[in-house]
Parts: structure tokens; sequence; C-alpha cells
């Protein structure tokens, strides 16, 4: 388990690294910093001096260096449009980000659950096919566009909620309802199909055979079916953790999300970097504690992992 946790830090650290290689080449290559922080009339002379303030004028395999060094002291660089540490900019908007993505997650997480649930021991009903309808429908319409149907029904129509800004948890209402549509029902048809698997199970039927309450039988459903749900459901809070960046722009949210934009405008090569290096890490951290639940949730993969080692060390001897 050691082992096979440490291979995966190492995995992980590695996607890191590639992403950030990349994001940094690519800002680098996009267009010139200096260009947009100079004077309109700046001279060659004045726009050489920018440079060299910024350290621009080294070359690129310098710069990643000098920027790979600040990572592992954790120093994301400085923002040259808003002229403050890139960490004291993107940290707090990655909590207004994480807090967005959490309620949207945790709404998704018990509706898709408790639907696909419910569809999957009514199968064949119309209630199973009223579900599966939803979730067509969750899936096909865009998040910005229920965003905006929200903002027009709710807040311009009936003015119950806030469309814009983040001035109370009240704000939070419809930013998460479109966030939260299409993990919804990606995890309904994903949990109707998983329960439905472990329903046609012979220990499922011997269960039902002894009698067992309808809570214990639940019980043991769900967790028989649970590794592909939360497979799923690590993937999509990654996702909203990241994806935010049109609905925080709709709804005016001030997350990574609207940063991210502001710092493309400005090409503002730390700060997108910065953005692209904490997503990633944000990323990676969740599929990694993905990886590590299975063994909770199933103790057959428990099982697996400890015959895997000594197998190979026995096929290397």
């Amino acid at each position: 388990m050691v082992r096979y946790t440490g291979a995966r830090l190492l995995q992980g650290l590695a996607a890191v690294v590639v992403v950030v290689t990349i994001v940094f080449f690519l800002a680098r290559l996009s267009g010139d910093a200096a260009a947009l922080l100079a004077p309109p009339d700046a001279t060659p002379q004045q726009l050489d001096a920018v440079r060299e303030s910024l350290g621009l004028n080294d070359s690129l395999f310098v710069q990643y260096g000098h920027y790979l060094g600040g990572l592992l002291t954790g120093d994301l660089g400085e923002s040259v449009s808003f002229r403050a540490p890139v960490a004291g900019l993107v940290l707090p908007a990655m909590g207004y980000t994480a807090v967005l993505a959490l309620v949207s997650f945790a709404l998704a997480l018990v509706a898709g659950v408790a639907l696909g649930t419910f569809a999957a021991f009514r199968s064949g009903t119309r209630s199973d096919h009223a579900v599966r309808l939803l979730s067509v429908l969750g899936q096909s319409i865009p998040p910005f566009w229920l965003g905006m149907v929200l903002v027009l029904v709710v807040s311009v129509g009936a003015g119950l909620l806030p469309a814009f800004g983040a001035v109370g948890p009240e704000s939070l209402v419809l930013p998460a309802l479109a966030l939260a549509a299409l993990p919804t029902a990606g995890i309904a048809r994903l949990t109707r199909s998983a329960v439905l698997e472990v329903l046609g199970r012979d220990q499922t039927t011997f269960l039902r055979s002894k009698g067992v309450s309808p809570r214990v039988l639940v019980t043991h459903v769900l967790r028989n079916a649970s590794l592909p749900v939360v497979t799923l459901a690590g993937i999509q809070l990654g996702v909203l953790f990241s994806g935010t960046i049109v609905i925080e722009n709709l709804f005016a949210w001030p997350g990574v999300g609207l940063l991210a934009i502001q710092a493309i405008q400005a090409k503002d090569f730390a700060l997108i970097q910065g953005i692209v290096v904490v997503n990633v890490v944000v990323f990676v951290l969740l599929l990694f504690l993905i990886d590590l639940s299975y063994g909770v949730l199933d103790p057959r993969v428990r099982a697996r992992r400890a015959v895997a080692v000594p197998v190979r060390e026995a096929a290397a001897r």
C-alpha cells in the first residue's frame, strides 16, 4: 500500500510539472508583456528596461528554471497587471471558487444519488422514465444557458434572489443551481446503472429472500455500487473547481474563473500560471484521494493491492 501510494504521488507530481511546463512556454510565446505595461509611446529603450525588470530578457529556459525554483518555496510570482503577488490574488479567489464548487457538488451528489437509486428500485416504471428524461435534459442544457434563465426568471422577473456578486449566502443559490445541473444528471444516470447491476447479483437476491429491512438492503446496494459513482463524483468535483469560468463571469462571482479572464485579457503570464498551478494541484489531489478511497469502500481492492506487490517481486526475481 505504501508503494502504491508513493507511485500515485509521483504520477500526480509528474502531471503537475508537465502541465506547468506547457502553460509556461505557451504563455511566453503568446505575446510581449512589456508592451502591455509600458506606455503606448514607449521607446525601445523603455521597453527593454521593462523586460529587464520582469526578467524577460533571459532565455525561456532560464525563466523556467527561476519559476520552478519559486514554486518550490511557494512563490507563484508577481502579477504584472495587479502589481501584487500572485499567491495573494489566487488564494482568496480560490476560496470563493471552493465555496461555490463545494455547494454545487453537495447538491449534485445528494440529488444525483437519490434520483439514481430511486429510478433503479423502480426500473421500468413511469418514475424511472421521468428520472431518465430529466437526466438527459440535465446533460443537454448548457450551464451558462440555464444560468441566464435563472437570472431572468428568479432574479429579474420574480426579484427573489440577487443575480450578481457575493453579497451573502443567498448569492450562492443561482450559480450553484446552474453549476449543479450537469453533474447531477451524470451522477444520477451512473448511479442508476450501478444500482441496477448490484440488484441483479445473487447476494442481493439472497438478502431479499431473507427478508432484510429496506434500510439494510439500500445500504448494501449503495455500498457495492459506490466505486463508479465515487470516481465520477470526484472527477465532477475537480471539473467544478477548474471549470467555473463561464458561471463566475455570468454571475460576477469573485472566484478564480473571473480572475482567469482578467489575467488572459491582460496577458499576465505569472497570474495565468499561478491559476493553472493551483487548479492542477487541486485536481490531481482529488484524483489521488479518490484512488485511495477505493480501498476503504471495497475490501477487494485492498486485497488485490496486497497480492499485486508480492507477485511483481516474485516475477522480478
